[in-house]
């Protein structure tokens, strides 16, 4: 019986030690993206859409979403062998984009945003209210330009109603020293 012991747990030791053959795996190449987001590519230009969790977030500051959820060093290493002289990446979600440029080295150049259907900050929407009684708002989109992170340029516009009365303002988000992209 003893001998029967022995053989049986020697063969189960034999027959677990023969069964775990090693798998090799092919190479995969791994680089940070925003939160998942869907990655297009046409040309040197790389469109990164935004999930609709993260779009929120990504209006509210789009400048430090990207610094956060996108590792330059990252994606140029990734792109290594097309020999790239800059990089145009857009960030894109449902109320709107970010275009950034970075030379070959990963430094930021210049950004391009447009937002639509934003909320106005409170400031502003202070001074519109109380300059224009009786209207409503009903667009207000948000525009800027940077250089490097600086801003160059931001400005509001706005749809303003009241009836058949319609109004249209351009507000320098820069000289009120409100805007979106302020880091």
């Amino acid at each position: 019986m003893k001998t029967l012991i022995i053989f049986i747990t020697l063969s189960l030791t034999t027959a677990v030690m023969c069964a775990q053959d090693v798998t090799v795996l092919d190479e995969a190449k791994l680089f940070y993206a925003p939160l998942n987001a869907e990655i297009s590519q046409k040309g040197d230009s790389y469109v990164f859409k935004i999930n609709e969790s993260a779009s929120q977030r990504f209006a509210k500051d789009p400048i430090g979403f990207m610094k956060a959820n996108f590792d330059i060093q990252g994606f140029i290493n990734y792109t290594a062998n097309e020999k790239y002289s800059g990089y145009l990446v857009t960030f894109v979600s449902r109320n709107g984009s970010l275009e950034a440029d970075f030379d070959e080295n990963g430094k930021l150049l210049e950004t391009r945003q447009q937002f639509d259907n934003v909320i106005l900050p409170h400031e502003i929407r202070n001074n519109v209210f109380s300059n224009y009684d009786g209207y409503s708002l009903t667009k207000a989109k948000y525009s800027a330009r940077t250089k490097g992170e600086i801003i160059a340029k931001a400005t509001y516009s706005i749809r303003l109603d009241n009836g058949k009365e319609k109004q249209n303002l351009k507000i320098d988000a820069r000289s009120s020293g409100i805007g979106v992209a302020v880091n």
